[in-house]
């Protein structure tokens, strides 16, 4: 007996472990691929790639189920290999489109089955879609769907020029590495919705803990602004006179309040209505604004009265800027109908001295003085101003 028959045995045994140590290289380069790819198709193409590496096919390419109908979304030959093994763009080109049960890659689409086809040009079931491409290039074509769960995602196509080239070994390979690329696409699918999910929880807590900031900056402005005329309201006043009173006291600094009361207010809100008072009150506030300095404490007190509190002023000071205040408001007039109204304002002043700095109700203390001075003032007929220590002198 010769020795040929063990050549042939030999060679037949060396041809299957080359084939499956090919095989196992292409299932070892596909569960390589990154789920960091940048898009879906770098990651088909890379799959190709590495079916068109290690495996003598002349093209490969996939589709992908979309709205009933198969899109290919990558396709590589060994002429896009030699071209630094990035496929080529088709200029000009539209992606080929098959429908469900059109041509082998549509039926192997709609069965779920591999599909063989041997001698593509005389083999009916290969339909070229539209005139595409022809069978002239196409000898033998072999589609395998990518199912997940009974779920068919696309079909990878393997074609080679040379009729019946496929044999049983190739389609088990293509279903193989069908089957691992389809958990490989469904799990890139799944970490980038993923991502994109958490992109979008993390934006819309962004835009929720936006929205809470500026509710609470518009609660807090709410609580501590008068609305009608965007002064600071009694609670803000507090909090501010009481630590620059404090802070005056501390280093010895002279510290006014002045407590501001709109002359005959009730009269023009009970004749001319609410709007016309309204309108009064932020006229009003507005000049305040404008004569107050830089360290001052402006607020709306409650109702028509208004408090300022001026450090390092002393009544001398006090007393100019009420004048400045009261001058300021004789000058406006307000058309009420064919009425012109004058706006008058009685104003109290309050100074802290030596023997109030000792006390702890300081602020209290200064408020109850510009308070009573205010009432004076109206007392001896209004559209003016008047001192504690003025009045104190006179009792």
């Amino acid at each position: 007996m010769g020795s040929t028959p063990f050549v042939e045995a030999y060679q037949e045994l060396s041809q299957r472990f080359m084939r499956l140590v090919n095989d196992l290289s292409a299932l070892r380069g596909l569960s390589t691929l990154s789920f960091q790819q940048a898009d879906e198709t770098s990651l088909l193409r890379g799959a190709m790639q590495v079916l068109m590496e290690n495996h003598d096919l002349e093209r490969c390419s996939i589709f992908l189920l979309e709205d009933e109908a198969l899109v290919c979304a990558s396709g590589l030959d060994w002429q896009d290999l030699l071209e630094s093994t990035v496929a080529r763009e088709r200029a000009g080109r539209k992606p080929m489109v098959f429908r469900l049960g059109q041509g082998i890659i549509g039926m192997a689409a709609e069965t779920g089955r591999l599909q063989h086809c041997r001698d593509c040009p005389t083999e009916s079931r290969f339909l070229p879609p539209d005139k595409q491409f022809t069978a002239g290039n196409i000898g033998s074509l072999i589609c395998v769907p990518v199912c997940l769960n009974g779920r068919v995602l696309g079909v990878v196509n393997a074609s080679h020029p040379h009729t019946r080239f496929f044999h049983e070994g190739h389609e088990r390979l293509l279903q193989v590495f069908a089957g691992f690329l389809a958990q490989i696409l469904a799990n890139w699918r799944y970490y980038h919705r993923m991502e994109e999910e958490i992109r979008n929880r993390t934006r819309e807590l962004e835009q929720a803990l936006d929205e809470a900031e500026e509710l609470k900056r518009r609660y807090h402005q709410l609580s501590i602004v008068d609305e009608l005329t965007g002064l600071h309201n009694r609670r803000f006043f507090f909090a501010e006179a009481a630590s620059a009173l404090a802070l005056s006291t501390r280093h010895g600094h002279a510290f006014s309040l002045l407590m501001v009361d709109l002359d005959h207010f009730k009269l023009i809100n009970d004749s001319h209505g609410h709007d016309m008072g309204d309108r009064m009150l932020q006229i009003a506030a507005a000049l305040l604004k404008a004569q107050i300095r830089d360290g001052d404490i402006l607020a709306r007190f409650g109702g028509e009265e208004f408090v300022l509190a001026l450090a390092n002023t002393d009544e001398d000071g006090a007393r100019q800027m009420a004048t400045r205040i009261l001058d300021s408001l004789r000058a406006l007039q307000l058309n009420a109908g064919e009425q012109s109204l004058r706006i008058t304002a009685s104003i109290g002043i309050a100074t802290l001295d030596a023997e109030m700095a000792a006390q702890t109700d300081r602020l209290e203390h200064l408020l109850r003085q510009a308070d009573q001075a205010l009432y004076y003032g109206k007392a001896c007929g209004r559209d003016q101003s008047q001192c504690y220590t003025s009045l104190h002198r006179s009792s």
